[in-house]
């Protein structure tokens, strides 16, 4: 594992995140795959951040640290990629962890297997202390249109950057796009579209922090509307390429539409009408699709079948749903 063509580049985004930032470079230390270069970038932190990162450097000599003004998580990723010198890449939140064989067993599968992409289980938590659940460690490779039918109906994975191994050549040239909120989105069908083999390994534990305010829980601002133009964007992209796709493709952007509406609505009823009036005109264009495409849930069904019986009837039902959710 220590010839050149084996490092792998972690690179972390850091952003004011001190109280989790060491348990996420630890993480990190502790893997038993040992051929990293370890990319901190803070991305102009003012809680004190910056500072750990530097500590972080002289304790572990794989650690580089890049310090730059604040541009968001897109410009920190993409300063981490232009520095990254590893045939591979592996996106880590700063926030968040990972088990100590979780590069090791994403490396072994991309290898034994020849694929461009692996990608692991991950879990949720919230506690201050990491999960240590394993699995028994397995793999299963497949095709482009595949790894794209997976990930568009979130069979085991979906588009997060994070949680992935990817053979640097993917990123070649593509970068997250700056200022655009739901960046993973906007490029990773991009970046998947390259992969001639991806390999889904049934452990390699990526650990999720839940937090409160997560982008699609807190309040709609003009920002979000971004996300209905990638939807759209990556809807047409995956017909054109792979027919096959249609369905599952148009079931994401409705399921996507239809979420979007529901926050617009709980931030104000009057908020963007001429964009509510867009989501309702795209979903009712789409609706035939969406309630033939493979996958659909019984309750999604639903909401958009309420959604035709008006915005007020869909948003009680839809806050009756995630009500029963969560009980």
């Amino acid at each position: 594992m220590k010839s050149s063509e084996d490092l792998i580049s972690v690179i972390i985004p850091v952003y004011n995140v001190k109280p989790y930032l060491r348990m996420c470079a630890d993480s990190v230390f502790a893997q038993t795959f040992r051929n990293l270069e370890i990319i901190f970038v803070d991305d102009g932190s003012t809680d004190g951040s910056g500072e750990i990162c530097d500590e972080l450097a002289a304790e572990d000599s794989r650690v580089r640290v890049i310090h730059q003004e604040n541009g968001g998580l897109s410009a920190a990723r993409n300063t981490g990629i232009d520095a990254s010198r590893g045939a591979f890449l592996y996106f880590l939140d700063s926030d968040d962890a990972i088990s100590p064989v979780t590069i090791a067993h994403l490396w072994t599968a991309c290898i034994r297997t020849r694929a461009d992409v692996a990608v692991g289980d991950f879990m949720r938590f919230t506690e201050i202390e990491v999960p240590q659940e394993r699995k028994k460690f397995a793999s299963q490779a497949f095709g482009t249109e595949e790894a794209l039918r997976r990930m568009l109906m979130n069979e085991g994975f979906g588009h997060q950057a994070w949680g992935k191994l990817f053979r640097r050549s993917l990123w070649e040239t593509l970068r997250f796009p700056k200022g655009l909120l739901y960046e993973d989105y906007a490029v990773i069908y991009d970046v998947m579209l390259g992969a001639e083999k991806v390999t889904a390994v049934t452990d390699a534990m990526y650990f999720y922090r839940m937090q409160e305010g997560s982008i699609m829980h807190s309040r709609i601002g003009e920002r979000n509307l971004t996300l209905l133009d990638t939807s759209e964007r990556v809807t047409g992209m995956l017909s054109e390429q792979y027919p096959s796709l249609r369905g599952p493709a148009v079931r994401l952007q409705v399921v996507t539409y239809m979420r979007f509406l529901s926050d617009m609505l709980e931030t104000d009823y009057r908020l963007f009408p001429e964009v509510q009036r867009r989501i309702i005109d795209t979903v009712k264009s789409l609706k035939k699709e969406f309630l033939h495409a493979p996958g659909v849930r019984r309750v999604d069904k639903m909401k958009l079948r309420a959604l035709m019986a008006g915005k007020r009837v869909f948003y009680l039902m839809y806050k009756a749903s995630d009500a029963k959710k969560k009980q």
